[in-house]
Order: C-alpha cells, then sequence, then structure tokens
C-alpha cells in the first residue's frame, strides 16, 4: 500500500467514525434515523442522516470531521465549500425541512473558510461542533 493509500484508508476510516459518534449523538437527542446517504431526488445531493425528531420534525444532517489528521472538520476549505454548496443547491430546490450541519471542528480564525461560514453559514438552519477534548 502506498503512503496516499494509507493516507486515504485512514480518512475513510476516521470519517466512518465521526458519523458514527454523530448518528449516537443523534439518537440520545431524540432523533429516529429514518435514511443514511439519501440522494435528494432533484439536487442528486447526498444527505449524510434524514432523522425525524419531535422537536424538530424532518431534519436532514450532515456530518463531516475527523481527529487525527492536520486539518479536522471544516478547517479543510475543500470540505467547507462541498457542503456550502450542496446547501445552496438544496435551498434553491425548495427545502422543506431543518437542514443541519455537524463538524469535529470549526474553520480556523483569520481563514476563507471562517469567512465563508461568516457570509453563508445561514443556509444551514443549525451548525454544532464537536471538537475533541483535551
Amino acid at each position: 500500500m502506498t503512503d496516499l493509500s494509507a493516507r486515504q484508508a485512514a480518512a475513510s476510516r476516521q470519517g466512518r467514525e465521526f458519523e458514527q459518534a454523530v448518528e449516537t449523538w443523534l439518537k440520545v437527542n431524540g432523533h429516529q434515523i429514518v435514511n443514511r446517504r439519501w440522494v435528494h431526488p432533484e439536487a442528486k445531493v447526498e444527505i449524510d442522516f434524514v432523522t425525524h425528531q419531535s422537536q424538530h420534525g424532518v431534519v436532514w444532517v450532515e456530518a463531516c470531521g475527523s481527529y487525527e489528521s492536520n486539518r479536522n472538520g471544516l478547517e479543510r476549505t475543500d470540505t467547507l465549500l462541498k457542503k456550502l454548496v450542496s446547501a445552496t443547491v438544496l435551498r434553491q430546490c425548495g427545502l422543506l425541512c431543518n437542514y443541519w450541519l455537524v463538524a469535529s471542528h470549526p474553520p480556523r480564525p483569520g481563514s476563507a473558510g471562517e469567512a465563508w461560514m461568516a457570509l453563508a453559514g445561514h443556509l444551514f438552519d443549525r451548525v454544532r461542533y464537536f471538537r475533541e477534548e483535551s
């Protein structure tokens, strides 16, 4: 296995582990998982979790994160840009439910990602960060 292959495999594993942590958090907070990796039929955007919860109704949840790389969660501008584009496309389709973004880390202070979230973070109904506690 090449160094690049090993890094890609580790990143995939870390992403799956983070998604599992988000799923656990959702269930603890009363969400029923209705679907995983659901693709919006018109927008062709994949949603990590479709849930239902008594207080919020239907919620679409995007999860992105890890704890083992140099750039985790929304510290990665490519990841943040993809989530913002997905949110924009879904809003154009007339999104009628809650749309949440759950990430391991926020964008770094002073970064382009921080500026993008200040300008477009409103596309998400809720943004939550799960930073690893020290």
